[in-house]
């Protein structure tokens, strides 16, 4: 496994996100894809801070041939060495070392061993350094070659951008314009993007600028994660795949959260009738990545499935602590005879782009 692999079998393994690493390694989500792309390197310091925090020595991150160890498992080695009962004491003889002694040689030891893994740590990085060199000298004959760096690279573009946002004429679709500046060019390249989102691919070619940089759009259906490259070809052959930038939790940034809760009155039964007033919240939360927030809602009664009566939605804010996307309505929907059971009262709101969302009021 690469070490890029790795990361991303360690954090999945230990319930993190690549949101959630970078926050603890003071990184951004991209920096932690471009590891798992293996686009760039973890410096010195992330790779001790990771193998602190996954407990996975240095070695095993940076070795392909390393052994790989397994998940963390609940409940396992560690439960079962507590109820082992402890060994019994050996005597001793001779002269015992103070506690602070003890301490102080332990110390020294460790200080030791950690001046080691880092001599041997750096060692192996100028190595996989020296490789990654040869493999551009010798990029003649190969399909595609990519260009690790570090945290510390100013990366491959002077400029880049990617934006995605929903289809208007089918919502099952992202539509995906990028546009990059490579930081070098060289004479004669062929350029294309290329986005690969789970076990899909997609690509286009891309469109040359005076400035000497590339743009193109993708439609594709609706994926949760990608990740998309130019990919630039020389006259040999040889391919340099440059991430633009890559994105997760797709369909969850391009939905809308609906919640709905009596804050006065609601259902009332009394002598086989049903009475359905009080002022119902509704609030309505829409995620990062939707660029027209306008919807329209209604407030539905069902009886045994089947809608019996409506009434608008308020745009009524509620303000104060609960912030504006709060809406009051003073619902009205009237008195109608049967078991309360078989009465549903639902909030629904339609958004720009025709879609439903609704929630039922606790």
């Amino acid at each position: 496994m690469t070490t890029g692999e790795k990361i991303a079998a360690l954090w999945r393994d230990h319930k993190l996100s690549q949101e959630a690493l970078g926050e603890k390694l003071g990184l951004s989500r991209q920096a932690v894809s471009k590891w798992e792309a293996d686009q760039a390197v973890p410096t010195m310091d992330n790779l001790m801070e990771l193998s602190r925090l996954f407990g996975v020595p240095v070695d095993t991150l940076l070795r392909p041939d390393a052994p790989f160890p397994a998940p963390p498992a609940e409940g396992g080695a560690g439960k079962e060495n507590e109820d082992a009962p402890a060994a019994p004491e050996t005597p001793h003889k001779g002269v015992s070392l103070s506690r602070g002694k003890i301490l102080a040689i332990g110390g020294a030891a460790l200080l030791c061993v950690s001046l080691a893994l880092n001599a041997v740590c750096l060692y192996q990085i100028a190595q996989l350094k020296g490789e990654v060199q040869a493999l551009r000298v010798q990029a003649g004959n190969v399909n595609t070659v990519y260009y690790p760096g570090t945290d510390a690279d100013t990366g491959d573009f002077a400029e880049s951008s990617e934006h995605m946002t929903l289809d208007p004429e089918n919502t099952e679709q992202l539509i995906v314009t990028f546009s990059a500046v490579p930081r070098v060019a060289s004479d004669g390249e062929t350029a294309k993007f290329l986005l690969r989102g789970g076990e899909q691919s997609w690509e286009c070619e891309a469109e040359g600028d005076a400035g000497g940089g590339y743009r193109g759009s993708l439609t594709i259906p609706m994926v949760d994660e990608y990740s998309v490259y130019l990919v630039l070809t020389d006259q040999n052959g040889g391919t340099r795949n440059l991430l633009i930038a890559s994105e997760s939790d797709i369909e969850n940034r391009f939905s809308i959260d609906v919640q709905a809760y009596w804050s006065s009155g609601g259902p009332t039964f009394s002598f086989g009738k049903n009475t359905f007033t009080g002022t119902l919240s509704t609030y309505v939360d829409f995620h990062d990545a939707l660029e027209d927030n306008s919807f329209t809602g209604r407030i539905i009664l069902y009886q045994n499935g089947k809608e019996i009566a409506e009434q608008p939605l308020e745009y009524r804010s509620q303000g104060g602590e609960y912030g504006a996307n709060i809406y009051d309505t003073e619902v009205r929907l009237g008195t109608f005879e049967g078991r309360m059971s078989d009465f549903t009262v639902t909030v629904e709101i339609t958004d720009a782009y025709g879609r439903v969302f609704t929630a039922s009021p606790d």
